[in-house]
C-alpha cells in the first residue's frame, strides 16, 4: 500500500514537471523520433536528480535504470547514448526552454514575500579557447534554489541581462536584492511594476561592524512595509518609501 502511494505521487510530479514543458518546441522531424522528448527530458531530470552531472552521466543513468523510468513512461525505444542525448538537446531552443524551466522551479518554490538575489558571475573554469562564461543568475535564498539564469558576453553586459531575468519570474511580493551593477532606475522601476520589493547597493569602500549592525537594524524594521524600498547609495543606507 505504501509503495503504492509513493508511486502515485511519483507518477503526479513527473506529470506536473512534463505539463511545463508540453509548449516547448521539437525541431526533429517527427517521423524520425526515435526518442519523444519528454521521456528525454524526464530522463534528463530523473538522472540529475540522481547526481548525473554530464550528458554521459544522465546516458549511464538510463541505460542502467531503464526498468525504473518504464514506471513512469514507455521508453519504448529505450534511452539515446551520450552524443544522440547531446544533439536531441542541442535542437532545443535555449529561451523556450528557460522559460518553461524557470515557470516550473516557481511553482515548486513558493518564493512569495523571500529574498530572491540576482548577481553576475563568471563560470569556474570556462575559459578556454573563447572566453569564459559570464552567467547572471537569480537566486532565491531561503530554498537555496536557482530560479533562473541568463548568459552575457561579459559582466558589462549584465544591465540588459537583469531585466530579461526579471521578466521570466514571477517576483509579486519578493525581496530582490541587486549589487552596484544592477542599481538603474529602469531595473528598480521594473521590479516596482512586478509589485515586488527591492534592495540595491552600490560599491562602499570600508564596512565598520557598528554600519552594519545599523543597516541590518533598519532593513529588519521596514521589511514588512510592502512599499519600501531600499538603497544603500550613502553610509549609512537610506530607506526610499
Amino acid at each position: 500500500m505504501a509503495s503504492g502511494r509513493v508511486d502515485e505521487g511519483a507518477f503526479a510530479e513527473a506529470g506536473l514537471f512534463l505539463g511545463y514543458f508540453e509548449d516547448l518546441p521539437d525541431a526533429r522531424q517527427p517521423g524520425k523520433v526515435r526518442y519523444p522528448l519528454t521521456e528525454v527530458l524526464l530522463l534528463c531530470l530523473l538522472a540529475v536528480l540522481s547526481g548525473a552531472e554530464t550528458i554521459t552521466d544522465i546516458a549511464n543513468f538510463g541505460a542502467r535504470k531503464l526498468a525504473f523510468l518504464r514506471r513512469f513512461r514507455s521508453f519504448a525505444g529505450g534511452t539515446p547514448s551520450h552524443d544522440h542525448l547531446g544533439d536531441i538537446l542541442a535542437t532545443l531552443d535555449a529561451d523556450a526552454f528557460q522559460h518553461c524551466f524557470v515557470a516550473w522551479v516557481s511553482s515548486l518554490t513558493g518564493m512569495a514575500s523571500e529574498v530572491i538575489a540576482i548577481d553576475g558571475k563568471t563560470v569556474r573554469r570556462s575559459k578556454g579557447a573563447k572566453a569564459a562564461i559570464h552567467m547572471v543568475s537569480a537566486f532565491a535564498a531561503r530554498q537555496r534554489l536557482v530560479l533562473g539564469q541568463v548568459k552575457v558576453a561579459d559582466k558589462a553586459n549584465e544591465i540588459v541581462a537583469i531585466p530579461r531575468l526579471l521578466e521570466m519570474l514571477e517576483i509579486e511580493g519578493a525581496i530582490i536584492t541587486i549589487d552596484a551593477m544592477g542599481c538603474q532606475r529602469a531595473i528598480t522601476r521594473q521590479i516596482i511594476d512586478q509589485k515586488a520589493d527591492y534592495v540595491c547597493g552600490e560599491s562602499i569602500s570600508a564596512y565598520d561592524i557598528g554600519g552594519c549592525r545599523q543597516y541590518l537594524a533598519a532593513f529588519e524594521n521596514h521589511k514588512s512595509h510592502s512599499q519600501n524600498r531600499f538603497s544603500i547609495r550613502r553610509w549609512p543606507p537610506r530607506i526610499d518609501k
